[in-house]
């Protein structure tokens, strides 16, 4: 358990909300024409990869916070993997999510051990992160109420998902979001943004 996100882990709140921030998606090759409603499963088998800034504003006791970073994020099949690092690149930690078990380890200190990823990080920063969420948003999906997922539209729109308002600003490509902007409140730390601008592809 983090007792001060910033003070000891100022990195590590990048790092899980970037799990909010994650840059030029590679995900396995979908056609325009071809998109359509798909289960979960569908959508995420295969390899996603992806990297990018994120800049966060919240609250801590009623002061506003801040923090840049940036992140890499690594999906195959049912594992994910988040590298989260500080403005001048220093690995601040590194987040992996497996069907039984998330941990989060950070250099020189133990490893944080939860039975989800969004369970671990609600205990480290004291507040929730979409972090289920943007599994899909980051590959340019969103999850309908009867829980198919489809493939958005590569168009400026506002959507709001699970408490969460979400924005896709813009885009590279169709399923490949340029920039996501995630705002929502949360009694733990007040009203939350959260801005993602992915890498674009090599």
């Amino acid at each position: 358990m983090i007792r001060t996100f910033f003070s000891k882990l100022s990195s590590l709140t990048s790092v899980i909300i970037c799990a909010t921030a994650i840059s030029a998606c590679q995900t396995l090759p979908q056609s325009a024409s071809t998109q359509k409603p798909a289960t979960t499963g569908e959508i995420r088998s295969g390899t996603f990869n992806c990297g990018g800034k994120l800049f966060v504003r919240y609250n801590t006791q009623g002061k506003p916070q801040q923090f840049p970073g940036r992140f890499d994020w690594s999906q195959q099949n049912d594992k994910l993997e988040i590298q989260i690092y500080s403005p001048v690149g220093q690995t601040v930690a590194r987040i992996t999510e497996q069907p039984d078990q998330a941990s989060l380890e950070q250099p020189g200190k133990p490893a944080i051990l939860s039975a989800s990823l969004d369970q671990l990080l609600e205990e480290v920063l004291r507040y929730p992160l979409p972090a289920s969420g943007m599994k899909d948003w980051l590959q340019g999906n969103i999850k309908n109420t009867d829980g198919q997922i489809r493939q958005l539209n590569p168009e400026d729109q506002s959507l709001e998902q699970n408490g969460w308002k979400l924005r896709f600003a813009s885009w590279y490509s169709a399923g490949k979001p340029k920039r996501i902007d995630i705002s929502g409140y949360t009694e733990q730390a007040g009203e939350v943004i959260i801005q993602i601008v992915l890498d674009a592809e090599d």
